[in-house]
């Protein structure tokens, strides 16, 4: 009997084997699912964060618009009311400027992409040169078709550098509206970077909108 039971057990160790080795997969298994699915949980929240802070910046840039140019001229004169607009247009620069770092983080972006945030950078820099300069909201950039330097003011909806501007602000938050990538390259982080800071873009920022947006003929 005893030899019979000992011949049983032997038979039953493969499948024991089997079924832990089954066991041990599954939970392998199961843990990496999770852990991947809280990543993307986690980095999607993020991601959210993020573009509720856009909003944020957005409106912010909206408000001090409309304090400063609605604002009697004598106002914008004023050294310490002007102080007051820097200071409020600096903080809503500063945020749109860490969540460019981001996306250039964490994105793999296009040249085309990175010239569009770079002209919504530049856009957004137009109301803080407004104001050091005392003047209502203004765009100084090329006249079409010339090198000749004008100010365009964001006068109504139809103004070219307005109508820019919101058009820049919907594409960047379509893009930051899709889940971010895992980090990149440091050195492919600064190349996206670099476009997007880049000044060149200072007088032709409205001309690049309205040509890689599709926005029609400027005037």
């Amino acid at each position: 009997m005893g030899g019979t039971l000992w011949m049983e057990t032997v038979k039953a160790v493969p499948n024991l084997a089997v079924a832990l080795l089954t066991l041990t997969l599954g939970w392998l298994v199961g843990n990496r699912l999770t852990a991947r699915w809280d990543e993307r949980k986690k980095r999607r929240e993020l991601d959210l964060l993020a573009l509720g802070a856009f909003y944020e910046a957005y409106g912010q840039f909206c408000s001090i618009w409309k304090s400063w140019d609605g604002a009697p001229a004598s106002f914008r004169e004023d050294d310490r009311f002007q102080a007051e607009m820097l200071s409020r247009a600096a903080e809503a620069e500063g945020k749109v400027e860490s969540l460019l770092v981001r996306l250039a983080s964490e994105h793999s972006l296009s040249q085309r992409e990175c010239t569009l945030l770079g002209c919504f950078r530049q856009a957004f820099q137009s109301l803080r040169k407004s104001i050091q300069r005392k003047v209502p909201l203004q765009s100084r950039i090329y006249k079409s078709g010339t090198r000749e330097i004008v100010a365009h003011r964001w006068t109504s909806a139809e103004a070219p550098p307005y109508l820019a501007f919101k058009a820049l602000a919907g594409f960047t938050s379509d893009l930051m509206s899709n889940s971010s990538l895992s980090s990149r390259e440091p050195e492919s982080s600064f190349i996206a970077l670099r476009r997007i800071t880049s000044n060149a873009l200072e007088r032709t920022w409205v001309d690049e909108t309205f040509q890689l947006l599709s926005l029609g003929s400027r005037t």
